[in-house]
Formats: structure tokens, C-alpha cells, sequence
């Protein structure tokens, strides 16, 4: 632990030493920009969402030539660590933002959900793509898949073994089913879908999954969606923030990539992630505590929809809030501030009805729970 918090701590650093470098990359003439470097983690889900910007980008600009740099980050490279163990924010995009401050790329692809709702000093979120699925997906093991009688959760016998690294699934998984057992998976898609696979080789140190819990839209960007057995109901589980939605993020000072990339927002994905990243913002959130929404937007009504969630991590205790707001435009600026009015009046709901002690507890908990044992 001391070791990854030195790591997070020299990171931190060295984006402090590059926001300097700023003034000089500021003064490079931009507006002659032909090659847009795009950043990105390596992984094959990463590698597809940086092919899909660059691929918008090609259709919207073709005089724009690009170019993908992939990377790992501190999340990438420690896979036994819990992710709420990390004690430091963006650990899937500290790398990305020292690389854009210190002019090694121009542009940063994120999955959104693991973006802080405070970017580092010198860089901006140029653009939203429009979302993708924000489902969470089921993914039961091969013993269980041609089974007769498990299909789902709710069929899965007492005991069974859950996989995430999300506290908000975990979170919510034993609220709703108190008797299966959910314990950490890290890895990404591909590997953790290889220790769902593995039957353990009568290793009896490996954890025996039934079950993994993913984001259906990550699937289904693998071509894996035929993994699938369930998809759980935004209404009932709620989500993360910002799932299955796309940033693009550049330097502040950068004004023609600004400038190209603010065209390719799309309005009503922008504005629901907004109001989801406010209230995570309003209640100090992050990966440490499990915190669930839902959002939508109607755009022929002007009407913003955003529910919350915030469950103790054994799943005794919920606490939820939920307003509409009318009149908010599809716009970059008038828009954008109402949803983030939006997102700060759910989380101070959220607040009043309680959520802050269970926020509390969840920070100094540890991170495993089980099933109690019946007697």
C-alpha cells in the first residue's frame, strides 16, 4: 500500500511539473494542426473506443490525419489491488493526462465512468459521444450456462460466487440477494472474463466464479455480447455515472482541437452525464463508495430525469432521491448548468435522507463481504 500510494503520489508530481509546460504549448501554432494524436489505455476495449473517435473524427474533418498512442495506468498495472483501496482519484487517467500536458498526444479517449468530476489543472473535456447501453449485464460460467433451471441471479443457489470491482454492485447485488457471496475481480474485459472460464485446475487458492457483473455495453463493444444471460433493470439497480458514455478530453489551451471536438458532442448524453457527475461531486464520491443512478432526457419536453442511489456496502441500508426538472435546453451552456443544478439537488436530497453516514462507513470499511453463514 505504501508503495502504490508512493507511486500515486510521484504521478501527482510530475502533472504538477507538466501543467508548467503549458505557456510554451500554448504558443505553438495549432491552427496548422493536421495530425491529432490520440490517447488511450491499451486494452482491447480502449483500443475500440479510441478506433471509434478517430473513426467520427475522419468523417466530420477529413483534411485531419490521427494517430493512437496507447498506454497502461497505475489501474492498469496493479491488477491484485481492490480498486477502492487506491488512495488517489483517476487511476485509469493520470498517465493519459501527464502524456496530453506534456504535448505527447492531443486528445485523451475515456470510458467516462472512470474520468474524475475534477479534471487535472490545464485540461478541459472537449466533447461527450453519445452513449452506448448503461446497463450492468450478467455473465454466468460455462457450468451454468447450459443449465436448465439457472439463467439469472435470482436462480443462482445460496452460496454462489459474484465477480466485480464495482462497490456500487456489490453494494447493490447483496442488497438484493443477501445469499450469494460477492467478492473483487480485476482485470480488464478480457481477463476477467478468462478467471470466470478458469475451473480453478484444482488450485484451490483460485475463486471459483458463477457469476460476473459487467457493463453490457463494454460487451457489446468486444463483439461478447452473446455472454450475456441477464440484464439487470436501470430502474431497480441503477448504474454508474457516466456509464457507457465517451469523453474526450485536451488541453485547456488547445483551442482548434476545443474547437473540433465541441461539434461533436452529443447534447443529451452531455447533459445527463452532467447531472450524474454533479451529484457524485455533491457527495464527494468516486470508487471508494457505492453510489448508483439513472438519468434521462427528453428533449422534445426540455425535460432532465436523474435518480440516485446510496446503499450500505453489506446492503441493509438505501437511501434515494429523484427530481425532474423542466425547461432545460439542448444546449452547451444553458443546458449544462441546469444540469448541474440538477445533479447538486439529488445529492443534497440524498444528504438530508442519510446518505452521508452511510458515505462515511463505507470509506473506513473493508471492501469483502460474504454471505453470513446459515446456521
Amino acid at each position: 500500500l505504501v508503495a502504490k500510494e508512493r507511486k500515486a503520489s510521484e504521478t501527482d508530481e510530475q502533472i504538477k511539473k507538466f501543467s508548467s509546460n503549458l505557456a510554451a504549448l500554448a504558443s505553438k501554432d495549432e491552427n496548422k494542426l493536421k495530425l491529432v494524436r490520440i490517447g488511450t489505455r491499451d486494452s482491447e476495449l480502449a483500443m475500440w473506443q479510441a478506433k471509434h473517435v478517430e473513426s467520427i473524427l475522419g468523417e466530420a474533418y477529413n483534411h485531419v490525419s490521427t494517430k493512437i498512442v496507447g498506454m497502461k495506468t497505475l489501474g492498469d498495472k496493479d491488477l491484485k489491488s481492490a480498486l477502492s483501496t487506491f488512495s488517489n482519484k483517476g487511476v485509469f487517467t493520470k498517465e493519459l493526462d501527464a502524456a496530453l500536458l506534456l504535448g505527447e498526444v492531443d486528445i485523451a479517449v475515456h470510458s467516462m465512468k472512470d474520468l474524475p468530476t475534477t479534471l487535472e489543472s490545464g485540461l478541459g473535456l472537449a466533447c461527450v459521444l453519445e452513449r452506448g447501453t448503461i446497463e450492468d449485464a450478467v455473465v454466468l460460467s460455462a457450468k451454468h450456462k447450459n443449465s436448465s433451471t439457472i439463467n439469472s441471479l435470482a436462480t443462482l443457489p445460496a452460496g454462489s460466487v459474484l465477480g466485480t470491482s464495482a462497490l456500487r454492485r456489490r453494494a447493490v447485488l447483496l442488497r438484493n440477494f443477501p445469499d450469494l457471496v460477492v467478492k473483487d475481480v480485476r482485470g480488464n474485459l478480457q481477463t476477467r472474463l478468462r478467471k470466470l472460464d478458469d475451473d480453478g485446475d484444482g488450485n484451490e487458492d483460485k475463486i471459483k466464479y458463477d457469476a460476473l457483473i459487467l457493463a453490457r455495453t463494454g460487451l457489446q463493444r468486444c463483439k461478447l455480447e452473446h455472454r450475456i444471460s441477464e440484464v439487470l433493470d436501470c430502474d431497480k439497480y441503477g448504474h454508474a455515472v457516466s456509464q457507457g458514455a465517451l469523453a474526450v478530453v485536451c488541453r485547456s489551451s488547445d483551442s482548434l482541437a476545443m474547437q473540433l471536438l465541441r461539434r461533436l458532442n452529443h447534447i443529451p448524453t452531455r447533459l445527463r452525464v452532467t447531472a450524474e457527475r454533479s451529484l457524485l461531486r455533491t457527495l464527494e464520491g468516486g470508487c471508494k463508495v457505492p453510489i448508483a443512478v439513472t438519468s434521462a432526457y427528453n428533449e422534445s419536453k426540455s425535460q432532465l430525469r436523474l435518480k440516485g442511489w446510496v446503499v450500505s456496502l453489506d446492503g441493509k441500508r438505501m437511501v434515494e432521491a429523484e427530481e425532474t426538472h423542466d425547461g432545460v435546453p439542448p444546449s452547451l451552456e444553458l443546458g449544462l448548468q441546469m444540469a448541474d443544478k440538477l445533479g447538486v439537488t439529488v445529492g443534497e436530497a440524498l444528504k438530508k435522507k442519510g446518505a452521508e453516514a452511510i458515505l462515511i462507513e463505507c470509506r473506513g470499511t473493508p471492501q469483502t463481504f460474504e454471505a453470513p453463514s446459515k446456521k
